[in-house]
């Protein structure tokens, strides 16, 4: 017996850390070409759920549409053999920014003890029409999570949450402590910068150990100028998208979330973190963003199939189905978890990352920004 376990391990290393999708029993089926959850060797990916139940009945009041949509969540988790508790990264979208007292107050019921690392956005539609989507990264150890605090918490999220040699940072805003924008949108970003110092440095990291970033800003936010101060403030070796979106909480201009390590180590537009690859979005029509992932898993020794996790931020919600004509097309074994959001409400207006140097689209292809996180075969 002790032969047979030592060889079913032995084949298992030799094939790598094996990825499965999680279908639960119940609760809504994926609305489009994603799976509803990926589990990895120590981590569980939950796609962006809405507010509809397996019948697609949408409750009443953002409250309870609330609730639905982590029952949504819940329901994926505890397929993948976890629970909300084990939940250490959250996305939240909302299509009504003024809804955020009671999105928080359905959201703390569900995280009442050590509540994940979060961001909240506003955004201008969604597949669905659902007012809010939520999508989650989970820990499959409960003992490696620790939750990281500083100061009073502005939201029912935890300042940071440490996983091994990882940070997730909650969304910080650009805000001073009097909960006030700064009229230099300079100002506003270092505002950010050092509230996210702080926290960083509860968890032994500097703002250079960050892998990853979302830099979420709204239309009063001049794009030129944050790239200007993003440079000069993030690291070279950020995996960094920047993503017009709606409105952000307590009228604030830019929220960042990410992940940092001292572990993090910069792969041609990507960062890793050991296993996990953090691609930055991929932009342009989406026939171009999807080979430009491409060459990303390329690069990072990995491929199509190792991706667990994608955000699409789609130029117009009109073009869904097209889009998913394309995407789907692409992967094979299975499809990664997604999470889907037309960002702001005028398509014309939408500025993608100012680094990709993405050329206008010339064909009638509709237009993304994608960022992606991959668990590699290190067998390979």
């Amino acid at each position: 017996m002790r032969v047979l376990i030592f060889m079913a391990f032995a084949a298992a290393c030799a094939f790598g850390v094996e990825l499965k999708p999680v279908y639960p029993g119940s609760g809504p089926k994926p609305g489009g070409p994603y799976s509803p959850g990926i589990v990895s060797e120590t981590l569980v990916f939950v796609s962006g759920q809405g507010a509809r139940d397996a019948t697609g009945r949408m409750p009443m009041g953002i409250e309870d549409q609330t609730r639905q949509c982590l029952t949504n969540v819940k329901g994926i988790l505890e397929a993948a053999g976890v629970t909300p508790e084990h939940v250490v990264w959250a996305q939240v979208f909302l299509s009504d920014i003024k809804t955020v007292g009671t999105v928080d107050k359905a959201y703390a019921s569900f995280f009442p003890k050590d509540p994940p690392a979060r961001s909240l956005v506003a955004v201008s539609r969604t597949p669905g029409e659902t007012p809010i989507e939520i999508a989650v990264v989970a820990v499959r150890d409960l003992k490696l999570k620790k939750v990281i605090n500083v100061g009073t918490p502005r939201a029912p999220a935890s300042s940071g949450v440490q996983v091994g040699s990882r940070v997730y940072v909650s969304g910080v805003l650009g805000l001073d402590a009097n909960m006030t924008v700064p009229r230099d949108p300079r100002q506003q970003v270092r505002e950010l910068i050092n509230q996210m110092r702080t926290v960083l440095a509860k968890g032994g990291l500097e703002l250079r150990n960050m892998a990853y970033a979302h830099v979420y800003v709204d239309l009063a936010m001049p794009i030129k100028l944050l790239g200007e101060v993003l440079t000069e403030v993030l690291p070279s070796e950020t995996a960094r998208s920047v993503v017009q979106t709606a409105a952000l909480p307590y009228g604030s201009h830019i929220e960042i979330i990410g992940v940092a390590s001292k572990e993090a180590k910069r792969e041609g537009d990507c960062t890793s973190i050991g296993d996990v690859i953090y691609c930055p979005g991929a932009a342009g029509t989406i026939e171009q963003a999807l080979n430009r992932i491409k060459a990303n898993m390329r690069i990072t020794r990995s491929d199509l199939n190792r991706i667990v996790a994608t955000n699409v931020y789609l130029d117009d919600i009109q073009n869904y189905e097209a889009m998913n004509k394309v995407y789907a097309g692409v992967f094979g074994k299975w499809l990664p978890t997604r999470a889907t959001l037309q960002p702001t409400p005028k398509p014309e207006e939408l500025n993608l990352a100012p680094s990709t140097n993405t050329p206008p689209p010339k064909q009638n292809s509709p237009r993304v920004q994608i960022t992606v996180i991959a668990v590699r075969d290190e067998s390979r």
